[in-house]
């Protein structure tokens, strides 16, 4: 048993082709809204462009949405309730289009169980640049959803972005776990992985869509989603 167990959510839950084709659609998708709304694509590109890098740097001061709308308004000029009403539309409607580029994953549901199952917290630790309905919606492409879990860490629940170990820290301050008391599942050694071994977190790696970036990941613990499952199960 576990107090806290975290688990990314692409390509260790929810399969994505290629991350680079995900941020192709994602961006020509976004940009489409601005011009529907009127809005110069260049100058709202770049805003968003710059306000993600600075959700990535963010030290912790501010929430990363507020970081988020800070750089983007100054980028653009246009203010954040004109980005935000482009942003929301295009993840109520055109973000949908993303799911072209993922796969299914029958052991989604049943991991989601055990999670809730081997400890009192669960937590999906993904990339916290989005808002809750687009983390939602990615999730219900693979059988679960956000009020399954006890926190999904969009960009109004973060102040720090992956790879800094401070994002799983600020995680497990939220739930006053320990280190020792928590288990991260995830599929990206750089991202997931080693921060969180940083820690002193029990970590599991899944390796069927792992990325590596040319790191050493032998030393941890890991397996396909089947033997997470199987690892789960006997905790």
């Amino acid at each position: 048993m576990k107090k806290l167990i975290m688990s990314d959510l692409d390509n260790t839950l929810l399969p994505i082709n290629t991350q680079e084709k995900f941020v192709e659609i994602w961006f020509s998708d976004v940009a489409k809204k601005f011009y529907d709304f009127g809005l110069n694509q260049a100058e709202a590109l770049n805003a968003v462009n710059d306000g993600c890098r600075a959700m990535m740097l963010n030290d912790g001061k501010k929430r990363n949405d507020e970081v988020f709308y800070e750089t983007a308004e100054r980028v653009s000029g246009y203010e954040r309730d004109i980005l935000d009403a482009v942003l929301m539309n295009y993840y109520y409607t055109a973000f949908s289009r993303v799911r072209e580029i993922t796969e299914e994953n029958p052991f989604a549901p049943r991991i989601a169980e055990l999670m809730r199952e081997k400890s009192e917290h669960t937590v999906i630790a993904t990339m916290p640049l989005f808002p809750l309905i687009a983390c939602d919606t990615r999730m219900r492409w693979t059988g679960i959803d956000a009020g399954m879990f006890d926190l999904v860490t969009s960009y109004d629940q973060s102040s720090y972005a992956k790879p800094n170990p401070l994002y799983y820290q600020e995680i497990m301050e939220r739930f006053q776990v320990s280190a020792e008391e928590t288990l991260m599942i995830g599929n990206d050694v750089r991202e997931d992985i080693i921060p969180c071994a940083s820690l002193g977190i029990d970590v599991f790696l899944v390796t069927d869509h792992i990325i590596t970036h040319d790191l050493d990941y032998r030393r941890f613990r890991q397996g396909s989603c089947e033997e997470l499952i199987e690892y789960l199960e006997d905790l």
